[in-house]
């Protein structure tokens, strides 16, 4: 005869093993323009990619999550012999670079964490968006 309460948690480490292996969402995004006009994009956190309309025209591209690696020496073992530790470091900071089919650019710099993100992006002539993603 099974406990009950293992059958429980047996179940509940199961449906969170499956959650926690699932693949990123998309997550949407506004750009909000100086006169307030609201444009709609997406990240897609599992490539990498992020793409928005803006007056009608798609960008697309890439972004890039500031990353480091950090080299350290330990001594270990009876005669103390360097053994190197290597550390990735990320952080919440992106960058992103769109491009339309006409050649247009947009620029963007974001810090994102979880279901939000927040940052600005540029055109090349100086045009200005408040990125905003807010679990919306």
């Amino acid at each position: 005869m099974s406990n009950p309460l293992v059958t429980r948690c047996v179940g509940l480490l199961a449906v969170v093993l499956a959650s926690g292996c699932a693949a990123p969402q998309p997550l949407p995004f506004r750009l909000i323009d100086a006169a307030s006009k609201v444009e709609h994009g997406t990240l897609y956190r599992d490539s990498e990619r992020i793409e928005v309309t803006i007056a009608g025209q798609l960008f697309s591209g890439f972004y890039l999550i500031a990353s480091g690696t950090a080299v350290s020496q330990t001594l270990v073992g009876r005669r103390f012999l360097p053994h190197d530790t290597f550390t990735t470091i990320y952080s919440n900071s992106a960058r992103a670079h769109l491009t339309a089919d006409n050649g247009r650019q947009l620029q963007n710099d974001f810090l994102f964490e979880s279901e939000r993100a927040l940052g600005e992006c540029r055109t090349p002539a100086g045009e200005t968006f408040q990125l905003i993603a807010d679990g919306f």
